[in-house]
């Protein structure tokens, strides 16, 4: 993907992805007229910083329209690199790198919801971390949706995504509760893989309810609704098996939506694409390099800060604990060695190490959170962790090494 430099494309062009591949920057001509007469009006500053904050200061006061879409255009590149990234990780699933974009775009307004402005400026960062763990949530719901059959997704789900998948479909709350009542009922004698209730047995795919088990449901429905004030008539096994097969569609579709794609045909038409109402991108810039070289400079001006971090917060570590990184880190003596060292046990040094490192690691993660405004998953703690091991490895490996005990 090459980046967008002109602020005018940042806040006004998608993404367009063939299958595995990204082909051009496509621009919209609603959001890039809105972008030029804001340009005008504004003034043509060039800080994607400056934009970024007045269009999400406009969505907060709007909360919609063209505020959203220009920052769904503007976080259109951290959307790519984490599609990349699951459709990478996750290869064997059905799904190409045009759908995870897609579903990352989908998302952006969850990522506006998020953002606290106050805890930083960073929207794009922001957006990485969350797009990456809501991308990788929504895959694991997905296969789990497409993997069950219909009985065991009703067994899997929660009370919670039943109600909301039959609000989706527009059910009354009586309906709702009717219905609701139905399914409690059916998970309370529904057991997959139970030969004596069911017909057939095998892995949850195959495993269905036979028409012993769908008579007792029905009475076991009809002999407890009128204790719970669910109101209506008795239902017969046709109709319980009929309506919670139905109420399994309408979770699957809830917990699965279908990806719309810019090449299906619009409405009436046989040849004409959605994609063909995006005009054609602008010529490609000739700053390539420049941009590379402006990332780069970033890059290593935010390692900069993070190492000037790590090395304030070492130095603020006790002189014990310092001579025991170095020992550790630079010497490479075993945690048995350390222990003879410093007159005491291995467990006792084991614990020492970690906190000490313990220490480190909070000062990285409160500057990622400070200065990044990224909140850091389990995930994230691990390869953290990593990454400050190998930081402290390079770390005593550049400094002059102490005399060995």
């Amino acid at each position: 993907m090459r980046p967008r430099e002109q602020i005018l494309d940042l806040f006004s062009t998608f993404g367009q992805v063939e299958v595995d591949h990204f082909c051009q920057w496509i621009s919209d001509p609603k959001l890039r007229r809105s972008m030029q007469r804001c340009l005008l009006e504004q003034g043509a500053t060039d800080s994607e910083k400056v934009w970024s904050l007045y269009w999400y200061k406009n969505w907060q006061n709007q909360n919609q329209g063209l505020a959203a879409l220009h920052l769904t255009a503007y976080l259109q590149e951290p959307c790519y690199w984490v599609a990349q990234k699951i459709w990478r990780q996750f290869n064997k699933t059905e799904y190409t790198l045009a759908d995870y974009l897609q579903i990352a775009s989908a998302e952006v307004p969850r990522v506006l919801k998020g953002f606290n402005v106050d805890r930083g400026n960073n929207l794009k960062s922001f957006a990485t971390l969350l797009l990456t763990n809501v991308l990788k949530d929504n895959l694991r719901q997905r296969q789990s949706a497409d993997i069950c059959s219909e009985w065991a997704l009703l067994r899997k789900v929660s009370k919670k995504r039943v109600v909301e998948a039959m609000q989706q479909v527009g059910l009354t709350p009586p309906e709702i509760e009717e219905l609701r009542f139905a399914w409690v009922c059916f998970g309370t004698l529904y057991v997959p893989n139970q030969p004596v209730l069911n017909q057939t047995s095998g892995g949850e795919r195959s495993a269905q309810p036979g028409a012993q088990l769908w008579v007792a449901i029905t009475e076991l429905y009809n002999n407890k609704r009128h204790g719970q004030a669910i109101g209506g008539l008795d239902w017969t096994a046709d109709q319980m098996t009929t309506r919670l097969a139905k109420l399994a569609r309408w979770i699957r579709a809830y917990l699965y939506p279908a990806i719309d794609s810019l090449n299906q045909a619009k409405s009436g038409q046989d040849t004409s694409e959605l994609q063909d109402d995006l005009t054609d991108p602008t010529a490609l810039s000739l700053l390539d390099v420049a941009i590379q070289q402006e990332e780069t400079d970033q890059r290593l001006i935010q390692r900069s800060h993070l190492q000037t971090v790590l090395q304030q917060a070492l130095e603020q570590l006790d002189a014990s604990s310092q001579e025991l990184l170095i020992l550790f880190y630079q010497q490479g003596l075993s945690q048995q060695a350390l222990a003879a060292h410093f007159r005491t046990s291995q467990p006792t040094v084991s614990r020492r190490l970690k906190k000490a490192e313990e220490c480190l690691l909070s000062a990285l993660i409160q500057w990622s959170q400070e200065q990044l405004n990224k909140f850091s998953t389990p995930d994230e703690l691990t390869d953290i962790t990593l990454m400050l091991k190998e930081w402290l490895i390079v770390q005593y490996a550049n400094t002059p090494a102490h005399p060995r005990p």
